[in-house]
Order: C-alpha cells, then structure tokens, then sequence
C-alpha cells in the first residue's frame, strides 16, 4: 500500500479562489461516481488543512469586561439577564455554554459577535482584521436565519466570496459531503427539512478560515449516525486548526467529544467555568451538571 505523503502547499494555496458554479457542479457530480468519496479523501482534506493551522499559544482574543444586559418590560422592572459577566476567551478553548431556556445563552453570543450592544460593560477583541471583527468569526445559530427565495449554492457562493475564502474547489466539496448536504446544493432553502438547513447554517460557519466559531444547537434536528459523522468532523477541524470556539449544548455527546471548558450560565453570572478534565473527575461529571442546569 502507497504510503499517504503529506501535500506540499502550492504558490496560490492559501489565496483567495474563486468559485465557478459550473466547475462547483461537475466536480460534485463526478464525485457521486467514486465509492465512498468522502472516507477515502477526507484524510487528504485534513493534511492540508494541516498546513495553516493558528498558533498554538494560550492568547487571549475576547474579553466581556464587567457586560450587563437588561431588555426593558416595564419601566419599573426591567428584565435583567446579565449583571457585570466577565470572561476570557483564549486560543484553543472550545467552550460548552449551558443554562436553563431564557437565561441568555443566545443573547451572549449575540454581545460577543456584536450583534447586540450590552447595557453597560464592553467587549475587547485581540484579532487581526480590515474593517470588523466579525471578518474571523463563524456563526452558526439554532434558528434558521437564511433566505428561503435562495438555493444552497446561493449560500455557499455567497459566503466564498463575501469573506474572499481560500477554501478550494476540493475542500469544499468535502465540507458539503461532511455536512451532508452533497445532494443538495442545488435546491432552494425552503426545500430543506430542518435538520438541513441547521447542518448548512453550521457549514456556512466554518469554511471561510475563521478563527473563532460560535455554535448554537449544532445537534437540534440530527439523528444519531449524522450526528456522530459531524461531530467527529468537527472535532477533527477544531483541534488541527486550533480553533477558538463556543457552543450552547445540552447534548451530553456533543460536550464530551469537542468542549474542553464548561460553563453555566444561572441568577444572571456565569456560575461554574470547570474544564472536562476537571468535571470528569466530579460525582455524576457532565451529566449532571447539565440536569442540574436546567
């Protein structure tokens, strides 16, 4: 058997490559042909991928210095959902944020890509970028926020060229495979099931290079044998490029296998900030912090 020999980056491999949509369909097509595409190149998307990963340091690229959040009912009782939150976001941390429904979870990530301003407090970030920090992050969010008028290949075109991706023509294609939304691409959003379009907003999330994700729900909708197939891909990703990610779960799976850090969000602070290693190490570990959450 030929022994798999890491690929040597080209001149132009880390550069922006445009997307040809008739080029994107053959090449899709053609793939269809080959049994077990998907298994027998994913080991090749992941060497190069290899090639340019983040640095391996514990920089810290977020911070939420003293960030209160309150949503007025009355003018007399206002809603109050966070009360002076600070955090610290490093490289490598891959952070599972859970906490009852309503306490927040989403509006945070809202705070944190800056989506919405807090009420009092500030968010730092120690990124490199042109015009905003959302240049370096991906967004994934449990509600569906696409378009239904548009088609899959909409998207996928849409957000090459809006973030100039130096993804390749082959390396998308494994993403839509990884995803499983190969068979898809060619549809309009409002075609998709669920389950789908939750699987093409993660997509959307990941493959213009970022280098902090913010996941919510990824697992919502997915049956196992998908689920188990994205994560595991995900993961993969994560750790090779060392990426900064955050998650909101309940998903005892899905925490165990990608989060190192663990939060709760309860009474309008973060509660607990524990890592795996240490929940793993407590009676009952992650299951019953997450039962005790909510």
């Amino acid at each position: 058997m030929k022994k798999n020999v890491p690929i040597e980056p080209t001149k132009n491999s880390h550069r922006y490559h445009p997307l040809s949509k008739r080029k994107f369909f053959r090449t899709l097509e053609n793939s269809y042909k080959q049994k077990n595409f998907f298994e027998k190149n994913v080991h090749l998307f992941f060497e190069r991928l290899a090639l340019y990963p983040f640095p391996k340091d514990d920089k810290v690229l977020i911070s939420l210095n003293n960030i209160s959040k309150q949503f007025p009912v009355t003018q007399d009782k206002p809603n109050v959902l966070f009360d002076k939150v600070n955090l610290q976001i490093k490289r490598g941390d891959v952070i599972s944020l859970i906490g009852a429904n309503g306490v927040g979870k989403s509006t945070l990530l809202d705070i944190l890509v800056g989506y919405l301003n807090p009420t009092s407090g500030n968010v730092e970030y120690n990124l490199e970028y042109t015009w905003s920090p959302t240049e370096k992050i991906g967004i994934s969010y449990q509600k569906n926020v696409l378009l239904s008028s548009l088609s899959v290949w909409d998207y996928i075109s849409f957000t090459h060229r809006l973030y100039k991706s130096n993804t390749t023509l082959e390396d998308l294609i494994i993403f839509c495979y990884a995803f499983g939304i190969e068979k898809f691409c060619k549809m309009r959003v409002n075609k998709l099931s669920g389950g789908q379009q939750q699987r093409l907003n993660a997509m959307l999330s990941l493959f213009h290079n970022p280098e902090i994700v913010l996941l919510d729900e990824l697992c919502n909708n997915l049956d196992m044998s998908i689920k188990k197939k994205i994560i595991n891909f995900i993961k993969n990703y994560f750790q090779i490029k060392n990426i900064t990610a955050i998650i909101i779960s309940h998903d005892v799976y899905e925490i165990k296998n990608m989060a190192n850090r663990v939060m709760v969000i309860k009474n309008q602070k973060i509660a607990n900030d524990l890592t795996t290693k240490q929940l793993t190490q407590r009676a009952g570990g992650i299951d019953r912090l997450i039962a005790e959450s909510v």
